[in-house]
C-alpha cells in the first residue's frame, strides 16, 4: 500500500494540513507579538502532539525567550542569547532545523531542559525572513504519545515556520512604525531641550525597559545633561561616553570598547558631525532582538535630529536676544539724549537764574523756578525709571513683591508721584472694594504711566476718571481721559517698545511707558488693554487677578 493511501496517513496529514490552516489565520490575526509567538507554539504542540515547547526571537547576542508552554501552564525559562547555548543556537548557525530523538546523548541541548522538562526528543525549527536570515525559532519536546519524532513532522514544523515568518515580521514592523511615530509626534510637540531630553528618556523607557542618560558638550567637556534616576553617573561612565563622543563609535557594555562600563553608548550625529552621547543601560536578561536594535537605532538618530534641532534654535533665540538688546539699547541711547536734553536744560536754566547775582528775583519769581525745576527733576526721575526698569524686563532680575494692598493707596502713591496737576481727576473706588493682592510699587508705576499718558494727550479743561470694580474675581481698572484718542491700528500697537503715535512729537516721551505697563500688568497675571472712549478719548485698562503667584 502506498503511503498516500494509508488512512492513518491521510488522517495525520489532513490534520497538519487544518493545523496549518488554523495557524495561519489566528497568526494573521494580531500585531501583538508576544501573543503571536505563544499562538505559534500553541499550533505547533497541538499538530505535533508535543507535551511543550517555546519560542523566542533573536536578539544581538544570539537566540533568547522567557517562558515555556508545558501542557496548559506556564513555565519560565532563562533561554539566554549565547550563541553557544541550546538548539536554538544551532538552528542559527546553520540555517536550518534541528531533530532528535536520543536528547540524553546529545550535546546540542539547552542545559537543564534533560532534568526540568524531562526531555527525551525534540524539534528546533529556525524562522526565517525573505532576505534568508534567521529572526525567531520554536522548539518543542517530547509527543505526549511517547512516540519519536519523525521526518512529517519536521515537514510541518517548517510550514509553520514559513507562515509565522511574514507576521512575524509584520508585527515587528508594525511595532516599529507605533512606537517611532508616537516617539516623533512627542518630540515635536516638545518646547525646548529639557523637555526634548525628558521625552526621549521616557520613550527609552517605555520601548525598552531600562534606564538611560544623555550627554552634551560643555566648556569642561562632556556632562550629563539628563539622567534616570536608576542610571548610575559614575566617572567609569563619563569615561567611556568621551570615548564615544570622541570616536563617533559606540562603546561601553556588549562592545568591544571599554565593555566593562554599566552602560551602551550611542553617538548622537548630525551630518557627519557628533553632537553627544546616548546611555543605554544594560541588564541581565534584557538583550535586545534585531527588530529592537533597529528601533533603537531609529530612537537614536531622531533623538540626535531632535536635539540638534533644540539647540540650533537655543543659539537663534539668543542671537535674536542679543540683537533685540542691541536695538533696544541703541534706541535708548538714542532717546535718552534727546529726552534728558530737555529737562535738564530747564533745571539749568532755573538754578542758573536763581545764582546770576547779576539778575536779583522777586520772592515769586524764585518759586516759579523753584517749582520748574522741582517738576523737571520729577520728568527726569519718572524718565530714569522707566529706563531702569526696561533693564530690569531685559535681564529678568526683578521679582514681585506681592502683598494685600488698598487700591485707594496705591492711586494716592503715583498722584504723588506725579506731583501737583491742576487738572479735575475723578476717582470711584467702591468702599467695600477689598484689599488686592499686588505688587505696590510696580502697580503704582503702571498708574502713573496711564496718569501721565491722559494728562499729555488731553486738554487741561477735559477731566481725566478712573474707576473700578471687581468682575469675575478679578480687579478691573479703568484710567479715562477725553482727548485726541488712539487711531485703530495703534489701540495693540501702543504696548510696543519705542512705539509712539505719529502725531507724538519728542516731548511726549521714549514710547516705553505703555509696554512697561504690560510687563508689570501681565506679571501679576493680569492683562491690559485701550479701547476707544465712548465720550471721545481714551480708555486704559487693566485687569488683576484677585489670586496672584509670585513670579
Amino acid at each position: 500500500m502506498q503511503a498516500h493511501e494509508n488512512p492513518v496517513y491521510k488522517e495525520e496529514l489532513e490534520h497538519a494540513l487544518t493545523s496549518l490552516l488554523r495557524t495561519s489565520e489566528k497568526l494573521n490575526s494580531t500585531f501583538d507579538l508576544h501573543s503571536l509567538l505563544d499562538t505559534l507554539i500553541e499550533e505547533v504542540l497541538e499538530m505535533m502532539g508535543a507535551e511543550s515547547g517555546c519560542a523566542g526571537l533573536r536578539t544581538s547576542e544570539g537566540m533568547s525567550c522567557d517562558h515555556l508552554l508545558h501542557g496548559t501552564g506556564i513555565v519560565p525559562l532563562t533561554y539566554p542569547g549565547r550563541p553557544d547555548t541550546g538548539w536554538s543556537s544551532w538552528v542559527l548557525t546553520h540555517g536550518t532545523s534541528y531533530l532528535t530523538n536520543d536528547a540524553q546523548n546529545d550535546s546540542a541541548i539547552l542545559p537543564g531542559a534533560l532534568e526540568q522538562f524531562g526531555v527525551k526528543s525534540g524539534i528546533c525549527i529556525p524562522v526565517i525572513d525573505g532576505k534568508k536570515n534567521v529572526i525567531a525559532f520554536f522548539e518543542v519536546y517530547n509527543k505526549k504519545s511517547g512516540a519519536e519524532f519523525t521526518t512529517q513532522d519536521l515537514r510541518n514544523g517548517i510550514a509553520a515556520a514559513q507562515i509565522a515568518s511574514p507576521a512575524i515580521q509584520n508585527s515587528l514592523t508594525y511595532s516599529r512604525l507605533i512606537a517611532l511615530g508616537s516617539f516623533s509626534r512627542s518630540l515635536t510637540l516638545a518646547g525646548d531641550l529639557d523637555q526634548i531630553l525628558e521625552t526621549v528618556g521616557h520613550h527609552l523607557e517605555v520601548n525598552f525597559h531600562c534606564g538611560s542618560a544623555i550627554l552634551l558638550p560643555a566648556d569642561q567637556g562632556l556632562i550629563f545633561r539628563y539622567k534616570t534616576p536608576e542610571f548610575v553617573a559614575t566617572a567609569k561612565e563619563l569615561e567611556t561616553a568621551s570615548w564615544c563622543w570622541e570616536n563617533g563609535q559606540e562603546a561601553g557594555a556588549f562592545t568591544t570598547e571599554l565593555a566593562d562600563a554599566y552602560a551602551h553608548y550611542f553617538p548622537l550625529t548630525v551630518a557627519g558631525r557628533v553632537t553627544g552621547v546616548l546611555g543605554l543601560e544594560t541588564r541581565p536578561r534584557a538583550l535586545l532582538s534585531l527588530s529592537q536594535r533597529e528601533l533603537l537605532h531609529g530612537f537614536v538618530d531622531q533623538s540626535a535630529l531632535a536635539i540638534e534641532r533644540a539647540i540650533v534654535e537655543q543659539k537663534l533665540r539668543r542671537l535674536r536676544f542679543l540683537d533685540e538688546s542691541d536695538r533696544v539699547q541703541n534706541a535708548l541711547l538714542a532717546s535718552v539724549a534727546h529726552e534728558v536734553r530737555a529737562p535738564l536744560a530747564a533745571i539749568t536754566a532755573a538754578v542758573s537764574s536763581m545764582l546770576n547775582p547779576d539778575l536779583p528775583l522777586e520772592q515769586e519769581h524764585e518759586r516759579q523756578l523753584l517749582q520748574t525745576a522741582e517738576r523737571e527733576a520729577k520728568r527726569l526721575h519718572r524718565l530714569m525709571n522707566n529706563l531702569l526698569n526696561v533693564t530690569r524686563l531685559q535681564t529678568g532680575i526683578w521679582r514681585l513683591r506681592i502683598e494685600p494692598c488698598d487700591l485707594l493707596d496705591v492711586v494716592g502713591a503715583a498722584l504723588e508721584e506725579m506731583g501737583t496737576h491742576k487738572r479735575q481727576l475723578s476717582i470711584d473706588i467702591p468702599r467695600d472694594l477689598p484689599l488686592i493682592p499686588m505688587d505696590f510699587d510696580l502697580i503704582t508705576q503702571v498708574l502713573v504711566n496711564l496718569f501721565s499718558n491722559a494728562f499729555r494727550f488731553s486738554s487741561a479743561e477735559q477731566p481725566i476718571e478712573l474707576t473700578s470694580q471687581i468682575v469675575s474675581d478679578k480687579l478691573e481698572v479703568k484710567v479715562l481721559d477725553r482727548g485726541r484718542g488712539v487711531p485703530d491700528g495703534d489701540l495693540d500697537r501702543v504696548f510696543e517698545k519705542f512705539h509712539r503715535l505719529a502725531e507724538s512729537s519728542s516731548a511726549d516721551g521714549l514710547g516705553l511707558g505703555l509696554s512697561i505697563c504690560k510687563e508689570f500688568v501681565e506679571a501679576h497675571g493680569g492683562r491690559i488693554s485701550l479701547e476707544h472712549n465712548p465720550g471721545g478719548g481714551t480708555v486704559a485698562k487693566f485687569v488683576l487677578p484677585l489670586q496672584t503667584s509670585t513670579v
